[in-house]
């Protein structure tokens, strides 16, 4: 996902707090496949969840869960541009 690019490194690891917390107080869980699941888990392993991997594979999935949520944590962070794109995925 491209518009991962436009997220500036310095908000990854909070960026990736409230993803995870939109993915686990999501109500849609079952949007989530366990293949998903296994890769957030090996990925909070490798302490790896706010990195450019991380976070899109966070806001995948967050996506699923939550969309509207997504779209407010995006442009709370003024990330406008990622909301837009990640809106059309």
């Amino acid at each position: 996902m491209e518009a991962t690019n436009q997220i500036p490194v310095s908000l990854y690891k909070t960026l990736s707090d409230k993803l995870v917390s939109i993915i686990l107080d999501g109500n849609n869980k079952d949007a989530i496949s366990s293949e998903t699941t296994k890769k957030i888990i090996y990925l909070w392993r490798q302490d790896q969840l706010a990195s450019p991997i991380g976070i899109e594979t966070l806001l995948t999935t967050a996506m699923k869960v939550d969309s509207s949520a997504v779209e407010t944590v995006l442009d709370n962070f003024g990330l406008h541009e990622v909301a837009i794109a990640v809106r059309s995925v």
